[in-house]
């Protein structure tokens, strides 16, 4: 089963262009100011011991705050705007849920040491598995931010990379080393769906997650978010993947740029304009084809994960069999009963993965009902089956903003 690296400590790296943010303003006005990154290929290749010395301190150790307790994650610094506001990327499922976060940041001297910061959320993407969060250190205090690779997409399979990040959440700033394994690899990742992946076999825990993976030259080439632990009951070793760069650097930029601040406080998270919010999941069940119970297929279902919008408004807490979904007046037909039950919601996830903020949604479904067999034969089963009535509910998607 896929499963996040939890919380780890994370690298954040820079890019050169300038960004129109939204900074601290008076009431009438927002302010805006440019963030400078920096993005090159033309590090010279020096000793590993040197590179790491360079590229280790633009990793930090993220710590997210609940109510009833906390965990631990990794994050990277990638840039800082003129007034020493330091930008940190990370994972949103670092961040899921978090009330607070602080940020630990290595220093290297004589001795290595670290200072915390309070951060704040930027913003967040669920679809993207990206978050950003700023710091803003004393007056005077310079921060070394990453560099990303000019363009990851140029990354080859057998690439050497140093994993930088926090392991169980308490080895803060551990380097492991390997190679990229693959380097665009359709992966199925909790609950955010199918995402494109680098993959490599360096050592990752939990604890890593937003932690950065950089190649020898200590360019960052993709942010750290998940791992197999085990598959089919496999214990399994060496299986780590990555967010690309480009993905990573494309999401923080527009969390960074959409976001609005007033006197130091985030009056608007930052979001990546067209990802949709739909609050929808999809999973498979074998159920009767109707009520005379005699034959038997798998259908997918669907069922709202909030209980706002248009699919809670019209379904409730209801599970429904889902007939069609129609996007922008093209049909995919789930009607066709019989598939595998891991085919029909990873077909319905493609679908949904590509819907956009403003496009028109429409589903058609069918509602399922349950009967009890009572008597010395039913034993008190409890049979499930699906109404001969198909039923549709449209809506338009709305824009996934992000709200702590």
């Amino acid at each position: 089963m896929k499963q996040f690296a939890k919380r780890g400590t994370a690298l954040l790296c820079g890019l050169a262009l300038a960004m129109t943010l939204a900074g601290c303003a008076a009431p009438a006005e927002k302010k805006t100011y440019t963030v400078g990154m920096t993005s090159s290929e033309t590090i010279e290749t020096a000793a590993a011991v040197d590179v790491l010395a360079r590229i280790r301190t633009t990793v930090v150790d993220v710590m997210s705050y609940t109510e009833t307790g906390q965990s631990a994650g990794s994050g990277v610094i990638i840039g800082a705007s003129e007034e020493n506001e330091y930008f940190i990327v990370t994972n949103h499922h670092v961040i899921d849920g978090g009330k607070t976060f602080t940020a630990d940041v290595l220093f290297l001297g004589d001795e290595e040491y670290t200072t915390t910061y309070d951060a704040t959320l930027i913003g967040s993407s669920l679809k993207r598995d990206i978050a950003v969060l700023s710091i803003r250190p004393p007056a005077g205090t310079k921060l070394t931010a990453a560099t990303f690779i000019a363009d990851s997409d140029s990354v080859k399979v057998g690439t050497e990379v140093f994993a930088i990040g926090n392991p169980l959440g308490i080895l803060g700033g551990t380097v492991t080393h390997g190679i990229v394994s693959a380097t665009k690899r359709a992966v199925n990742v909790g609950e955010i769906g199918t995402m494109t992946l680098m993959q490599t076999d360096a050592s990752i825990n939990g604890g890593n997650s937003g932690g950065g993976l950089f190649d020898t030259k200590g360019n960052l080439v993709g942010i750290i978010n998940s791992g197999y632990e085990s598959y089919n009951g496999q214990s399994v070793e060496g299986l780590n993947f990555a967010i690309p760069a480009n993905d990573a650097q494309f999401a923080a930029k527009a969390l960074i740029e959409t976001h609005e601040e007033q006197d130091g406080t985030v009056t608007q998270y930052g979001y990546v304009a067209g990802d949709a919010k739909l609050d929808l999941t999809f999973s498979a069940a074998t159920l009767y084809t109707d009520d005379t119970l005699r034959e038997r297929a798998n259908y997918l279902i669907a069922a709202a994960t909030g209980s706002e919008g248009a699919i809670y408004a019209a379904w409730g807490n209801s599970a429904k069999a889902i007939v069609s979904v129609t996007v922008n007046g093209t049909r995919y037909d789930f009607s066709e009963s019989g598939g595998g039950s891991y085919s029909l919601s990873e077909r319905a996830n493609a679908v949904m993965e590509e819907v956009q903020a403003g496009d028109t949604v429409l589903i058609e479904y069918r509602n399922v009902l349950s009967r009890g067999m009572g008597g010395f034969g039913g034993f008190g089963l409890t049979y499930n089956y699906l109404d001969g009535t198909a039923q549709e509910v449209t809506f338009t998607a709305s824009q996934y903003i992000y709200k702590p």
